[in-house]
């Protein structure tokens, strides 16, 4: 299932971010500068996340510090993940949560990929689709793909 969807890659730098909700997208730590980016979740750690955004909307910034490593649980970081996207969504001034990691492939990947099958009910193969169709550099670490499908 994980790789019948996925394209030729250019690589986390230069594939585009997946927009998976009207509100919400995931891809690399260069955040696309624009307006409609009002919230970030860095599930990596600070360092990965421009200082620029930080330090402008403190309010609107969440880091999880999340490892990517065959050897942890992604699953682990996901209820922190879940308050943070919920506290964004009913903010009245949130238009787009931008959710990143330091490329973009698995941590913001696996993490978004988990909250849109459980809070918006999408079907797990669609929404893996979804996303290797539009970032096709993402959702590669074999250990998360385990866990997630075991999770939802």
């Amino acid at each position: 299932m994980w790789d019948s969807f996925r394209r030729n890659s250019k690589g986390w730098e230069k594939d585009p971010p997946a927009q998976l909700h009207p509100r919400i997208m995931f891809g690399c730590k260069t955040i696309p500068v624009t307006p409609t980016i009002t919230h970030v979740i860095n599930c990596a750690n600070d360092e990965m996340s421009p200082a620029w955004f930080k330090s402008q909307y403190p309010e609107r910034y969440v880091c999880l510090n999340a490892i990517d490593s065959s050897q942890v649980n992604i699953t682990d970081w996901y209820p922190q993940f879940e308050e943070a996207m919920n506290r964004f969504l009913s903010d009245s001034d949130c238009k787009t949560i931008y959710i990143h990691c330091e490329c973009g492939v698995n941590r913001s990947g696996f993490l978004t990929l988990i909250y849109m099958c459980k809070k918006f009910g999408m079907p797990l193969e669609s929404t893996i689709k979804n996303i290797l169709i539009q970032r096709p550099c993402a959702l590669t670490n074999l250990a998360f793909r385990k866990q997630v499908v075991e999770y939802i």
